[in-house]
């Protein structure tokens, strides 16, 4: 059985400091095998699947917290998904 990840959705507010996430949404599975990938194919991957539009090419951006890949609006630095993959880690 292959290994999956959580893909949450994020709700998130601007503050003074950037963004607070100020809830979050279960928003289906990524597989646990790409997730040391590199920003393209973990974006071509969510497009592929129907979490980013075709629209979202050069817009978004990756960012690792150490629990979660974020994925972020370039423009503004917004997180809009993320990859939980430290609930994974033994």
């Amino acid at each position: 059985m292959n290994k999956t990840l959580q893909i949450l959705s994020i709700e998130a507010w601007k503050s003074d400091f950037g963004w607070d996430w100020n809830n979050w949404f279960k928003a289906g599975q990524f597989p646990a095998e790409l997730i040391d990938s590199k920003p393209r194919k973990i974006f071509r991957w969510m497009r592929e699947n129907g979490f980013l539009s075709c629209f979202s090419a050069g817009k978004v951006s990756l960012e690792d917290d150490g629990y979660n890949l974020v994925i972020k609006e370039k423009s503004n630095d917004c997180p809009i998904f993320a990859i939980e993959y430290g609930s994974q880690i033994d």
